[in-house]
């Protein structure tokens, strides 16, 4: 193979310097460039270049491809004036990359079938026109972040053959696979059409300043025959400077792929992808990246949010935990609210993340942990309160832009919302406050609390969090057990809708009674269920009459037969799910709905709706993850097993589990915390982190180890919201007693999509 780097002809003379074989010149602004009124022409002094095996960069935004609008000649004026210029600085047969996602994306208001029929247009005018310069014209798969129009490899080739251009080649570009999670077994198996390769390290840095498998990329290519140039492409800091280790570090990787392909390595371990993946699901694995301990002492629940958030802007994490006393420095840190901020860009560094105390000291359980939310006036505000012990909703804001400074600690205090502590004790108050979960809608902040008569109650602020005052109860139940239901929310403000705020939630506590969950949706001043029926007014005082859990549309009813990912079954040979639980929701652009639950299967005590579990019963309990989907403008929710989740996590908590936590911007996509690995269901030491895939509406999954072979536990992991063009997954490693003892650290995974 041979290595070279791409860039424009003012750095080619320090890329050869750096031991580059060769330069792959940019085209916009290099090869051609505009003149005084914007028509482009070729750049003076091509002649003079050292001549070029390939190019890239095609196309400026303003050359719309795919856009049956934009004038043929336009387009056909400009490729032609593109393919005779590369010409002049090229050698023969050099490739002209088809790249350019800004270019092909398909316009808004237009047909995507008449795009994609102009785009082939457009391919064709290309082959056709670079073949007249002694070129080849090969198409670039490109991430969906840049264009909706052939993202992977496999598709590209697709494209090319469904519109007769089967004599086409295409590039295979790491970043791109990457960030489209697509095997290197799809590589392999279609490098016999690559003509070309790009590579770069995470997030595309420099080879070697990363984690991406370069030798597995590779060998890949190599051993489905590919042996053809290989160019860095990448963003520099300082090209001259870099570029010599990065032409190292690429020239090493092939070496070890070139000795691995001649050992015969087997496949499936080269490409990492999961072995037991359905052949009906394409091989889609997540993209490797960069993981740190960020916080040596941390845990969390599951019923605030956001627990964490990313700021795009700043590229800065904000995750909030609360430090326990069995775990590092406990005496010192035991209670403490944590907000740790993460330059994400330098996760890894020793000072990449530091640790802000909202609340020193407050109380040592994970119940306390903090819900963030970005102010429109660039503040950060954190709500946070204790477990059941004391009757106060506390929080702080921030600097504007400064996370690391924050005001003081302010609170509202349910129990005036009593004349007198006996009618506070006669109403269901002073019973204490648990989670806080702050949500958006018609320009007014909710934050839902479990708190009188431990229903789900909200407050609302007018003003972004500055002043909270009492909202309503949003349904009640007469108490069986410890507390009443468990509720998770989801709205749309994070992709700029607050129309509607949904919730899933159970009746009880599953430890004391054989629960269901329930949906439903605030929107338009009432309560509704899935079909948009109307359940009641928002705003109920503590007196007034309000719905029960029971009065939404059931997503999964306990008591259920069910039997694998197909769903429920009819023969009544399958698992029956009871003491059904919630784990997670998100909403999605469309509207779309996910929700992630656990319920136990086959647990013979308590199948009656209004029985609990005897807790000396301390044998193992079979835990399984189950996934429901409502799509808009459908009522009914579809729902499916989705993984074995293993027996309890502590013996004291029947249906504590690892946990698992949607993709924000991917609704087929999820992360899980297991015993039990969902390839083969073999059992494993401890709770291990597994991202999986879908492409067929959850009925099968590709499963992808994030963890392997740990020495102690990986438990609840957070898919982090706020940056589309990175995924962010953060969990805690470590040992857990009880919700108050646990030895943990805060670990945070970033990678780029």
């Amino acid at each position: 193979m041979a290595y070279g780097i791409i860039a424009g002809q003012a750095q080619a003379a320090a890329a050869l310097a750096a031991g580059a074989d060769y330069v792959e010149p940019t085209i916009v602004d290099n090869v051609v460039v505009p003149d005084a009124s914007g028509t482009w022409g070729p750049a003076p002094g091509l002649e003079d270049w050292a001549k070029a095996p390939s190019f890239a960069v095609l196309c400026p935004p303003e050359q719309r491809l795919s856009d049956p609008a934009m004038p043929w000649e336009i387009v056909a004026g400009y490729l032609r004036t593109v393919m005779a210029a590369a010409g002049r600085c090229a050698r023969p047969g050099a490739t002209i990359v088809l790249g350019s996602g800004a270019s092909r994306r398909t316009p808004d208001g237009v047909d995507p079938a008449a795009a994609r029929a102009r785009l082939a247009q457009t391919v064709r005018l290309s082959r056709d026109l670079a073949a007249e310069q002694g070129l080849e014209a090969i198409l670039e798969p490109l991430h969906r972040g840049e264009t909706d129009q052939i993202n992977d490899v496999a598709e590209a080739i697709a494209f090319l053959d469904e519109h007769g251009l089967d004599r086409m080649r295409v590039v295979a570009d790491l970043f791109h696979v990457m960030l489209e999670h697509e095997s290197f077994d799809v590589v392999r198996e279609h490098a016999a059409r690559v003509a070309h390769a790009h590579i770069a390290d995470t997030d595309r840095t420099p080879p070697g300043q990363g984690d991406w498998p370069l030798r597995e990329f590779l060998e890949a290519l190599r051993s489905g025959g590919y042996d053809g140039p290989v160019s860095i492409e990448c963003t520099w800091a300082d090209l001259p400077r870099e570029a010599p280790a990065a032409l190292a570090t690429v020239r090493e990787a092939d070496r070890d792929a070139r000795a691995a392909t001649a050992s015969a390595m087997p496949t499936s371990e080269a490409s990492g992808s999961a072995a037991s993946a359905s052949p009906a699901v394409p091989a889609r694995s997540a993209a490797p990246g960069r993981t740190a301990v960020v916080n040596s002492n941390g845990g969390w629940c599951w019923f605030q949010d956001e627990r964490a958030l990313v700021d795009p802007a700043s590229g800065r994490l904000l995750l909030g935990s609360v430090a326990s006393d069995a775990g590092a420095d406990g005496p010192g840190r035991g209670g403490d609210i944590d907000l740790t901020i993460v330059d994400l860009d330098r996760l890894g560094e020793e000072t990449a993340a530091s640790t802000v105390v909202l609340h020193p000291g407050l109380e040592p359980d994970d119940h306390d942990n903090p819900a963030l939310w970005r102010r429109a006036d660039g503040r950060w505000l954190a709500v946070y309160s204790r477990h059941k012990s004391d009757d106060l909703t506390r929080w702080r804001i921030s600097e504007v832009g400064d996370p690391t400074r924050w005001g003081p600690e302010a609170v509202f205090d349910w129990r005036e919302l009593f004349d007198s502590p006996e009618r506070a004790r006669a109403g269901g108050g002073s019973r204490g406050v648990t989670y806080q979960n702050l949500h958006q809608l018609n320009g007014v902040l909710y934050c839902f609390v479990r708190a009188i008569n431990d229903d789900p109650c909200y407050l609302v602020s007018r003003d972004d969090g500055d002043t909270w005052a009492f909202g309503g109860r949003l349904l009640t139940r007469e108490k069986i057990g410890y507390v009443n239901g468990y509720a998770r929310y989801a709205s749309g403000t994070r992709f700029g809708t607050d129309d509607r705020i949904d919730l899933i939630i159970t009746e009880h506590h599953p430890r004391d009674y054989a629960t269901s969950i329930w949906h439903g949706y605030l929107a338009d001043g009432h309560l509704h269920r899935s079909d948009g029926t109307r359940v009641g007014e928002l705003g109920r005082g503590l007196s007034d009459p309000t719905p029960r859990a029971e009065d939404l549309t059931c997503v999964l009813a306990s008591g259920s037969t069910w039997g694998d990912s197909r769903g429920i079954v009819s023969n009544g040979e399958g698992a029956v799910l009871t003491h059904a639980w919630t784990a997670d929701l998100r909403r999605f652009p469309d509207g779309t709905l996910v929700a992630l639950m656990t319920a136990r299967a086959g647990d013979a005590p308590g199948t009656g709706t209004g029985t609990g579990t005897d807790r000396r019963m301390l044998g193992p309990i079979d835990h399984r993850f189950v996934r429901g989907v409502l799509r808009p403008g459908e009522s009914a929710w579809q729902v499916r097993e989705l993984a074995a989740a293993g027996p309890q996590l502590l013996p004291h908590e029947e249906d504590y589990t690892g946990l698992a936590t949607i993709d924000p911007e991917d609704l087929d996509a999820l992360w899980l915390s297991t015993v039990v690995d969902p390839r083969d269901g073999t059992g494993l030491a401890h709770h291990e982190i597994f991202h999986g895939c879908t492409a067929d509406d959850g009925r099968s999954w590709t499963w992808t180890p994030v963890t392997e072979g740990s020495a102690v536990d990986n438990l609840r992991p957070i898919a982090v919201p706020g940056d589309p063009g990175r995924s962010v997954l953060a969990w805690y490693r470590g040992s857990m007693a009880s919700s108050q003892a646990y030895d943990a650290a805060v670990m945070v995974r970033v990678a780029g999509r």
